[in-house]
């Protein structure tokens, strides 16, 4: 997000060489080593290691692997996870010292360094912005926001979506984002830097417009800098791809904030979240009404 302060790299431990390792999962999924992409196999070996990595040091049974690997599971599937997990540990030997797969009661375990997994440093940084936000610290917690979202290379673990299992945990990652991101330009808002919030918000936008809350606050920064104009055609085109696309008028808190745009009563030093509530149209598939909020509140 071009307008937010640059992250800091991971925390990079355990390498006596100082060479890099990273696990990407916020975008196309990939794992680097010496700024050299590993060869990671097929498709399901990439999803079972891809959920792994979204579950660090934790143990998961091979029924719930097979839960992520197969709608409806072949007679050969346990066979078939025990030949993934072997070929996983096979891609990742050049890098054993960083994390190790093994066996446990029931299933398998992936130790390794929670900072170097892109999703988990996002994670905590969302979660360090977010007590930094309930301690009033609000310029400490934008940066921290910002840094989380630029973490972000475009959808999560892309291209592997299609099993219900990886699909809720790509839904949840996407989720925390919207909510990051909301977070992120409500403090914008209430720091005064509107101008400032223009541009990515309309990014945000154009990628989610369903989302009511992303528009809310666009058009409250497009009204503080002066631009009434512009915060009027966002709600008119949000109107139109609600009306048309949902068969949904827009909710009631978006009305009143054209109506005062309009009427040139908007407000100017209000807190940036609408006193009712908005609604949240998720962009992922399968995902639960008000997941969004919980989300969050699940990682906090």
């Amino acid at each position: 997000m071009t307008r937010m302060p640059p992250a800091e790299p991971a925390r990079e431990s355990g390498e006596a060489d100082g060479s890099e390792t990273k696990f990407l999962l916020l975008g196309a999924f990939c794992v680097v080593h010496r700024k050299k992409e590993l060869p990671l196999g097929p498709r399901k070996q990439k999803v079972l290691l891809a959920h792994f990595l979204l579950n660090p040091n934790r143990p998961l049974s091979v029924s719930s692997l097979l839960e992520v690997l197969w709608d409806d599971p072949p007679p050969s599937a346990v066979k078939n996870v025990q030949l993934y997990v072997g070929r996983i540990r096979r891609a990742l030997g050049e890098i054993d010292s960083v994390c190790r797969l093994h066996t446990v009661s029931r299933g398998y375990q992936l130790d390794i360094d929670s900072e170097r997994v892109d999703a988990e440093v996002f994670r905590r940084l969302v979660r360090d912005a977010s007590r930094a936000r309930r301690a009033h610290r609000l310029d400490q917690a934008a940066v921290l926001f910002g840094e989380a979202l630029e973490l972000w290379r475009g959808k999560p673990l892309e291209l592997l979506a299609g099993t219900v299992a990886l699909d809720t945990e790509i839904g949840m990652l996407e989720d925390m984002r919207l909510m990051a991101c909301e977070e992120y330009f409500g403090l914008m808002l209430e720091t005064g830097r509107h101008r400032a919030a223009i541009p990515e918000l309309r990014r945000m936008v154009a990628a989610y417009p369903q989302q009511e809350h992303l528009r809310y606050q666009l058009m409250l920064a497009l009204s503080r800098s002066g631009d009434r104009s512009a915060a009027l055609s966002t709600y008119r085109s949000g109107y139109r791809l609600l009306v048309e696309d949902l068969g949904i008028e827009p909710s009631r808190t978006l009305r009143d904030l054209h109506d005062a745009i309009l009427a040139d009563t908007a407000p100017t030093r209000t807190p940036p979240h609408p006193a009712a509530p908005l609604r949240a149209t998720s962009p992922v598939r399968n995902a639960r009404p008000g997941s969004r909020r919980s989300a969050l509140q699940r990682a906090l």
